[in-house]
């Protein structure tokens, strides 16, 4: 997955280290935006698809 503000990827495996689930607010470890994923299931674009989204404030 890739911030959306500084466009650097963020494991799915620093989120499991982390215990971050889908919907909770969290801070990017690069840029410190807060932001939330998603995961999508039985999409066309696969079995899941992760989402990540700026968290506004």
């Amino acid at each position: 997955m890739k911030c959306p503000t500084c466009e650097t990827f963020i494991a799915f495996d620093w989120l499991e280290t982390e215990c971050i689930e889908p919907n909770e607010k969290f801070n990017s470890p690069h840029c410190n935006e807060v932001l939330r994923y998603e995961i999508d299931e039985g999409t066309y674009l696969g079995a899941q698809h992760f989402t990540v989204e700026v968290v506004d404030e």
